[in-house]
């Protein structure tokens, strides 16, 4: 408001100085005054000019010496736009100093609070420079305690590298200790490894000790199985002995017959056919001289044979083999009862249908057994070859081989001597394998060849010996092996 009144007075005072210019000159012209030898007329606009600039200065000098803000504007105008400048740059310090706070805020969530009063504080020294001087001094102060604790822990720091270093010279020291006590244990690892590889050695050969003694007790357990059968079997024959002559034995096989069959039908007939038969043979060692057979001696289980005729008709060739289920003796008392007066059938059988099929290829290895040194004596080799035949045996009734009757060589006994001589001269320690020669069907019998065996090398065969024998000069020759035929015979290398 103050500004619009002394507008107005100036305009005023402009006004009123004006008309006194023009009167003075008017006054000035009519008096036909002369200055500086000027012509009247320039005279009056000379004095007008000079009237004009006493009234602007006196204008101005009087707004001067009313308005104090003019005063300061007039005059001090190039200092105030100097501290204009300096409080400008004060408010970029102040603002690049608010930045540094706040990503100091960010950094650290725990001076959050401390923090903010620096930024009202900073702002505050926006508006007067001597807050912003005591908040600089704040700072300072506070800084200086940070490089006081920094200091401190420079030094902490310090002590500990210090200490660190000590340790690490020392933990070097330990460590030259240390190689020196390795190579001294690796000194003596070698010398124990020395030693536990002579152990080895040692345990090696202790080890082929024992698998020997082992292969040589699964040959005694072999031979214990198979003598425990034939005891059993024996024991039940001398039970029967007691009451008389043996005509059927147990587990005997009466009847075989090969079916193959399409239909229920085909397959009763099959299974009548291999009873009728077993019935016979039964009826005719039961009872000797018996000339007709018209009594049905035999007692089965129905289910059996029922399942039999249903599990064999699918074209495949089978073995229905009819055998005893206990033994009977010549003349059995129920039997001459049905053959005088009629009843019912007591001559226990059972009945079992497996698929005729090959159970051994040519080639297969059936059993094996260790020879040694010494085992090539006559008697220890013939016991061997009877080890041999007992785990074949075995073997062939595991696999299901109704009728075993092994035939060795095409049934020679000659190749079988040849064999064994032959294992003689080599005089050393050989496996002997009885391998398939032929395709064995479950019905048997098994045809079988001899092969000695040495590290999964086949030495010789039955087969090679009539056109390749193995010579061995550095081995001395044994004694021949000549069996007795008392030999032969007890340990069943004769047929």
């Amino acid at each position: 408001m103050t500004g619009f009144i002394l507008l107005f007075a100036v305009a005023c005072l402009g006004g009123v100085i004006a008309t006194v210019g023009d009167r003075i000159g008017m006054k000035v012209g009519k008096s036909r005054l002369s200055l500086f030898n000027l012509r009247p007329r320039q005279t009056a606009t000379l004095v007008s000019v000079v009237t004009g600039m006493v009234a602007s200065f006196s204008t101005l000098m009087l707004l001067i010496a009313l308005d104090g803000q003019l005063r300061k504007g007039l005059f001090q105008l190039d200092d105030i736009q100097q501290d204009l400048s300096e409080a400008q740059s004060d408010l970029e310090s102040a603002v690049a100093e608010r930045e540094v706070v706040e990503g100091t805020l960010e950094e650290s969530r725990e001076l959050q609070t401390e923090a903010q009063d620096r930024l009202r504080q900073t702002n505050r020294s926006l508006r007067t420079a001597i807050a912003r001087e005591e908040e600089t001094l704040s700072s300072l102060i506070e800084t200086q305690d940070q490089l006081e604790s920094v200091s401190t822990q420079i030094g902490s720091l310090r002590d500990e590298i210090g200490g660190l270093r000590a340790e690490r010279q020392q933990l070097i020291e330990e460590r030259a200790t240390v190689r020196s006590q390795i190579e001294r244990r690796d000194q003596a690892l070698r010398e124990r490894d020395q030693e536990l590889q002579l152990r080895d050695q040692q345990i090696a050969q202790r080890d082929q000790d024992i698998e020997e003694r082992t292969r040589r007790l699964n040959d005694l357990q072999a031979q214990q199985t198979l003598l425990t059968e034939e005891i059993a079997r024996l024991d039940d024959e001398f039970q029967v002995l007691r009451l008389g002559n043996v005509a059927i034995r147990r587990n005997e096989t009466l009847a075989v017959t090969i079916a193959r069959s399409d239909s229920e039908a085909a397959a009763q007939r099959a299974v009548e056919a291999a009873l009728i038969q077993a019935n016979a043979i039964a009826l005719r060692n039961i009872w000797p001289g018996l000339e007709e057979v018209n009594n049905f001696v035999i007692q089965f289980d129905p289910d059996v044979v029922q399942q039999i005729i249903e599990s064999t008709t699918d074209t495949r060739s089978y073995l229905i083999r009819v055998y005893s289920a206990a033994n009977y003796v010549v003349g059995e008392p129920c039997v001459g009862e049905i053959l005088n007066a009629g009843g019912e059938p007591c001559l226990q059988v059972n009945l079992e249908a497996p698929v005729n099929e090959i159970r051994y290829i040519p080639g297969e290895t059936i059993a094996s057994v260790q020879v040694r040194s010494e085992d090539l004596t006559n008697e220890d080799l013939a016991e061997r070859y009877r080890a041999l035949q007992v785990r074949a045996e075995i073997q062939a009734r595991r696999d299901g081989i109704i009728y075993f009757n092994p035939i060795v060589a095409r049934g020679l006994s000659d190749p079988v001597l040849d064999f064994l001589r032959q294992v003689q001269v080599y005089n050393q320690p050989i496996e002997i394998q009885a391998i398939a020669s032929q395709s064995t069907y479950t019905i048997g019998p098994v045809y079988l060849e001899l092969a000695a065996v040495q590290r999964d090398r086949v030495l010789f065969t039955t087969q090679s010996l009539q056109t390749e024998a193995p010579n061995n000069p550095a081995s001395p020759e044994p004694e021949t092996f000549r069996p007795t035929p008392s030999s032969l015979r007890k340990n069943n290398i004769l047929k």
